[in-house]
């Protein structure tokens, strides 16, 4: 059987910012943190209108009225129409599934049957001859369902669109038309056709089929669902009144919709605080702390409805310390921005962001016990995989990440490596993928990416380095000035001109320390008068030259930056 693992959600209110700590074992594993600019969009439903079609992506680009257009493949349009439903029929009374980690934002049962994953794994033990078919059928489905769609959207297409993945770096949000409205107990598919999933964590069948028959007899008709697993063993009053709640809010859809004009948002997901209650309010959860007045209300409010019993868990804190220093998690809060996370066996690992993935380099450090090399290595990697799945939770990491584990020689440790990272892995609510480790002791773990990463949304990019981490040596900056100089004075007839050169203080200190004035060498080598100036503003790499005589920027006019 699990162990129970004690869990405790703080929530702590500081000015505008809103930060939800989930503590399991006393040490910090997620951390959700919202600001007015930028509040949480998974899950909001807008009116939008297509932009363009590309056929070559399988993909529209649709104004949702956000800075970019969102995107829209193909697979996520449309699974409600007639055409559809003849294209991919596929009746999944008694085998309705979905995964849990998948629930909050409640497109995935439909998703995972528009790619045939379903189908493919139904057809385990029929043969390698039969599932190829299988394959086969759906990518025909597929190819067929594109073409389809490909000719059905046009530009400036009004469409209804919700939210699935929000915008990272330079791209808009993932869209879906599968519309969902994600309550406690349930997930409600608004054009389902009928079709309800249980979660594959509700593993007994009498609860399953109980929980099935229960939900169909609620539904209206044209209606579908997602089970959740909150919602074993819960009685038929609560499911009744989840699924009032979500047929309300869907009533107040279609109400907006009739005089709605895109771009428009016509449904805004819950608060941040009911939403994490929603999704991470369990047994396990043993204490639900907040510092603030309204934020302790909201929280008894939501659990008086959903979970009465558990009323008695949620306090106003009263800490004459910060709430997160009184639970001793402010270090943990800290750490999410250090590359380096130390082990308590004294080593390290060291978590670096590139443009593709991120990389996780293990070290064993001044680990060195009088055990064998090989006992070392496989202690030392066994607390780095714990530590890498914590690291990813808190950190809200996701895309590709390749993990480079200390080599060791017995396969068998590798496995044990393998296996713990599976088993940490059990406990992240995000869905991932991982492979064994490598020849070369390396570990590929792909992680759902829903939006961007905690770094990315509460630091800023490095004004020196540009977020490279290394800067440009200064001397290669005054060789690039001297090159420019050179150029600017075989390109001008008259000489004896004078300039004026913006660069950074940091670059002033060794044009300085020279046995011969910079502005005299510069005057002898080329006739010009340059007048050296610190700039705070300019990067280590980067300078300016502006004409004294009209106080113009001719950097980019004469020669390269």
């Amino acid at each position: 059987m699990k162990k129970s693992v004690k869990k405790q959600l703080l929530m702590n209110k500081t000015g505008d910012e809103i930060q939800v700590a989930l503590v399991e074992e006393g040490r910090l594993v997620e951390l959700i943190i919202e600001r007015p600019e930028s509040r949480r969009s998974i899950g909001d439903i807008y009116l939008g209108r297509v932009h363009k079609v590309i056929e070559g992506l399988k993909a529209a680009f649709v104004d949702i009225g956000q800075k970019s257009d969102g995107f829209l493949h193909f697979s996520d349009v449309g699974t409600t129409t007639e055409d559809y439903r003849a294209l991919i029929e596929d009746d999944d009374d008694e085998n309705g599934e979905s995964d849990d980690e998948g629930e909050a934002n409640g497109s995935v049962a439909v998703q995972a049957e528009t790619s045939g994953a379903k189908t493919v794994a139904r057809s385990g033990g029929r043969g390698p001859s039969a599932a190829g078919k299988d394959r086969s059928e759906q990518a025909e489905k597929r190819q067929s369902y594109t073409q389809m769609i490909a000719g059905k959207l046009k530009a400036n297409d009004s469409i209804l669109v919700q939210v699935i993945k929000e915008p990272i770096s330079t791209k808009g949000s993932r869209l879906t038309s599968d519309i969902t409205i994600a309550g406690r107990f349930m997930v409600l598919l608004p054009f389902g056709g009928g079709q309800v999933a249980v979660s594959r964590r509700v593993v007994s069948r009498k609860e399953r089929a109980r929980l099935k028959k229960l939900v169909r007899s609620m539904l209206p008709e044209g209606f579908g669902a997602i089970i959740r697993t909150v919602a074993e063993m819960q009685e038929e009053s609560l499911l009744r009144q989840d699924l009032e709640k979500l047929l309300g809010k869907w009533a107040q859809i279609e109400g907006k919709l009739k005089d709605a004009v895109p771009p428009q948002l016509i449904f805004k997901e819950d608060t941040i605080i009911s939403s994490v209650l929603r999704d991470s309010l369990n047994s396990d959860v043993t204490e639900i702390v907040a510092n603030s007045a309204s934020i302790h209300k909201e929280t008894l409010n939501y659990i008086e409805w959903v979970a009465p019993e558990m009323v008695k868990n949620v306090s106003l804190y009263q800490g004459k310390l910060p709430l997160f220093e009184g639970y001793g998690i402010a270090k943990d809060v800290e750490s999410i921005f250090s590359r380096k996370v130390w082990l308590k066996s004294g080593g390290y690992i060291i978590i670096e962001h590139t443009e593709a993935m991120v990389v996780v380099d293990v070290n064993s450090g001044r680990y060195a016990a009088k055990r064998e090399q090989e006992e070392n290595s496989l202690k030392t990697n066994l607390e780095a995989a714990r530590e890498v799945v914590r690291q990813l939770r808190l950190r809200d990491i996701g895309g590709i990440i390749v993990v480079d584990f200390i080599d060791m020689m017995d396969s068998r440790n590798s496995k044990k490596v393998y296996e713990t990272m599976k088993g940490e892995l059990r406990n992240d609510r995000a869905k991932s993928n991982i492979l064994p480790l490598s020849d070369f002791g390396v570990m590929q773990i792909t992680r759902e990416r829903i939006r961007p990463s905690l770094m990315q949304r509460m630091g800023d990019q490095c004004p020196a380095c540009g977020g490279s981490g290394v800067v440009q040596a200064r001397f290669t900056t005054i060789n690039q000035i001297e090159r420019w100089l050179r150029k600017y004075a075989l390109q001008q007839s008259l000489k004896f001109q004078q300039l004026d050169l913006y660069v950074s203080p940091t670059v002033i200190e060794p044009l300085q320390n020279t046995d011969m004035k910079t502005e005299m060498k510069w005057f002898l080598q080329h006739l010009l008068f340059v007048r050296v100036k610190g700039d705070e503003s300019l990067r280590s790499d980067d300078f300016r030259f502006y004409s004294r005589k009209n106080s113009k920027d001719i950097t980019a006019e004469y020669g390269d930056l």
